[in-house]
């Protein structure tokens, strides 16, 4: 495990790199994005994405939020991000997937992005915007945010993933309206992106119950026929609470007793990766990621040292609302 550092207009960002050994680069990459107020160790230690990295031959990688949590497309309100100072996200993802290609530790064609709840919710803002830089999405613990029914207009169909628990206490898998912004359920969520890729009509099935003593069950659903060989995955949770499912040891993370059941049927890391690793190879389009541009930066940041700071009128705010 490397701890390494990577600057980012004017940000000194942050970032674990997880190799298993016999690993070499440049190999397929999974970044992971942690909840709200995790670090990236906790979220390593909680999440069990290291067991399916080793098993299948991937490497790790768990970026840190700034203030630990992720400015993604939200609105503020939504997310206490008023009172939590935001970070360039969306630069700082980009710069990271250039870095790791550019230093051989991922294959440019085959980076993946996965995330829970806070990051989940980042997952889908880089699906959005930058649909071309990684080859399949996953977010667990995220619904849609109602306002990409209009504002989510990626440059390709996107291979993505979602999995929540039906008694989610904190994002409610029937979703949640507010008066300064919304959220989708999550099988409305999974058939937008299902909208935006063209895909034909979806199929279910249950999943085994391995463990009949978690108080949960699991149901996938999924999209296929979309456009570009793209493809959409819901799994349910039946009574899961907000908890990514796994299978494998973890430790347990501050104030999981408080949030719901934690399936123990299907695995997180495997799921990501069952899903993901049918996208991407020779040929992908996310081939010329290194060269994806760098977002300038926000201009709610000030001017922080080695910051470029733009007019306000000349940057894309989609997403970054007052903070």
């Amino acid at each position: 495990m490397r701890d390494l550092r990577l600057a980012v207009n004017g940000e000194d960002r942050r970032y674990l790199v997880v190799t298993p050994d016999g690993v070499t680069g440049p190999a397929p990459v999974v970044v992971a994005l942690h909840g709200a107020a995790q670090t990236p160790e906790s979220f390593r230690a909680y999440f069990g994405l290291d067991a399916a990295a080793a098993a299948h031959g991937l490497v790790a990688v768990y970026p840190e939020g700034e203030g630990r949590v992720w400015n993604d497309g939200r609105p503020a309100a939504m997310r206490l991000k008023m009172m939590l100072r935001p970070g360039d996200d969306v630069a700082f993802l980009v710069a990271l997937a250039r870095r790791l290609a550019e230093d051989g530790i991922a294959d440019p064609a085959r980076i993946y992005l996965t995330g829970i709840s806070n990051g989940g919710f980042m997952v889908q803002r880089m699906a959005c915007e930058h649909a071309e830089l990684f080859a399949a999405y996953s977010s667990i613990m995220a619904t849609a945010p109602a306002n990409y029914r209009e504002e989510c207009k990626p440059d390709r169909p996107i291979p993505i993933q979602f999995i929540h628990g039906t008694a989610d206490s904190v994002i409610a898998y029937a979703g949640f309206w507010t008066p300064v912004g919304a959220t989708l359920s999550a099988p409305e969520s999974a058939r937008l992106f299902a909208r935006i890729n063209g895909c034909g009509a979806s199929t279910q099935r249950a999943l085994p119950d391995l463990d009949q003593t978690d108080g949960t069950t699991a149901v996938q659903r999924r999209w296929e026929a979309c456009r570009d060989g793209a493809a959409v995955e819901l799994i349910s949770i039946d009574l899961g609470g907000h908890q990514p499912p796994a299978r494998v040891d973890t430790k347990p993370d501050l104030a999981t007793p408080f949030l719901g059941l934690r399936s123990r049927d299907i695995d997180s890391g495997e799921e990501v990766w069952r899903f993901m690793s049918a996208f991407g190879g020779a040929g992908s389009p996310q081939a010329g990621a290194g060269a994806v541009p760098l977002p300038p930066p926000s201009p709610l940041r000030g001017n922080r040292a080695g910051a470029v700071v733009r007019p306000a009128a000349a940057v894309d705010q989609r997403g970054i609302s007052t903070q």
